[in-house]
């Protein structure tokens, strides 16, 4: 089957494209840089060059294809405040836009379906403080739903075909938030834990959130549903970082309280990292699903290794 895998030279993008290569797609990356496109290349994948906001350059390249999946996000400040978040979401709708109008070019017949991707921010977790597949989306941003609420009306407005995945507030992994900042902040003891930190945290491994958007892609039947992918464990943010920090042999991070928390990462970041859910993945596994990294047992050392390589 074909894929087309929008932002493939990003974090989950290039990770998507090795996998998808691996189990046999016929996968092509659209990027918009050279060294992107060597990226995609080195992965196994056909890398396409353009940029989502113009339909024409890349729309044929979806034609028949089994499904898109996009991974397109504008790049992120270094602190994600409120009007930081209003500015990222304009940008990303503009994308969005861009991507729903080379679809709905394409003859109905040959359009393939959308696999959108947000976080569980998007969902109310309700009063018993669970995300799943049927919870209903948030009336009040918290978080990065800045963001991803706006991008899912944009997309149920257009009608076509669309798959909502809903991935762990963090997906760690070597590489962006995770290996390029967390890591070496516990290492130098320039990374905190954010609030009290016994927020339960949805967590996925990059390669697992990657597998998962591949495996909802090759559904059948899966318009208009929506997945929860995360590892489901209750892992709290203090656990994640002081067991990093032991794995790297670094003294336990110290505790910042959530006000001076806020001015360091800004209040959209705060509430994303500081997020106490759990994780009800019920029906990605019901579809067959079976996680790579269980939990952060797995996961965390499998990162730590590839970051040394």
């Amino acid at each position: 089957m074909r894929l087309l895998i929008l932002g493939a030279g990003g974090f989950i993008g290039r990770t998507a494209v090795r996998e998808a290569a691996s189990a046999g797609w016929e996968v092509t990356g659209l990027v918009r840089g050279a060294e992107a496109a060597r990226r995609v290349a080195e992965a196994g994948g056909t890398p396409h060059r353009s940029t989502v906001e113009d339909p024409g350059a890349w729309a044929e390249t979806a034609r028949g294809a089994a499904a898109v999946v996009d991974l397109v996000q504008p790049r992120l400040p270094g602190r994600m405040t409120r009007r930081a978040a209003r500015r990222v979401s304009a940008a990303r709708q503009g994308t969005t836009s861009g991507v729903l109008r080379a679809l709905a070019s394409l003859p109905e017949r040959e359009r393939p379906l959308l696999v959108s991707v947000s976080g569980v921010d998007d969902l109310d977790p309700g009063a018993g403080r669970t995300v799943s597949h049927a919870s209903p989306l948030r009336t009040v941003p918290v978080g990065f739903a800045h963001i991803g609420l706006p991008v899912r009306r944009l997309i149920e407005r257009s009608g076509l075909p669309a798959v909502h995945v809903y991935l762990g507030n963090m997906v760690y992994g070597p590489g962006k938030g995770f290996g390029d900042v967390i890591v070496p902040g516990l290492v130098r003891r320039r990374m905190p834990v954010l609030g009290s930190g016994d927020n339960r945290l949805p967590l996925i491994h990059v390669e697992d959130a990657a597998r998962a958007l591949l495996h909802v892609a090759g559904l059948d039947g899966t318009a208009g549903r929506s997945f929860v992918a995360a590892d489901g464990t209750a892992t709290t943010l203090r656990e994640l970082l002081e067991e990093t920090a032991r794995l790297l042999g670094a003294p336990a991070p110290r505790t910042l309280p959530r006000w001076p928390a806020a001015q360091l990462a800004g209040r959209v970041a705060l509430e994303t990292l500081t997020l106490d859910a759990a994780a009800d993945v019920s029906a990605l596994t019901a579809t067959g699903f079976t996680l790579r990294h269980p939990s952060i047992r797995e996961g965390l050392p499998a990162t730590l290794k590839e970051m040394a390589r």
